[in-house]
């Protein structure tokens, strides 16, 4: 999975959540790094993959966490 295919996976979860403050309550994280994360300006984080049920496996790849 590519960074991309992450970030299109997290603007689902935001959607779903109602926005991104709501995701980021949800999940314990700063907005504004849900929004940067979202944006490209950060790498999604281990936070911000545990909510997606992701972990990272390399510097560009992502999978499905063995819980998610």
């Amino acid at each position: 999975m590519t960074v991309e295919e992450v970030r299109e996976r997290l603007r689902a979860r935001i959607d779903k959540a109602g926005g991104h403050t709501a995701f980021a309550r949800e999940n314990r994280v700063s907005p504004v790094y849900v929004h940067d994360a979202l944006a490209g300006r950060r790498a999604p984080g281990p936070a911000i993959l545990r909510a997606l049920g992701l972990t990272k496996t390399t510097s560009v790849e992502y999978r499905e966490a063995a819980n998610g």
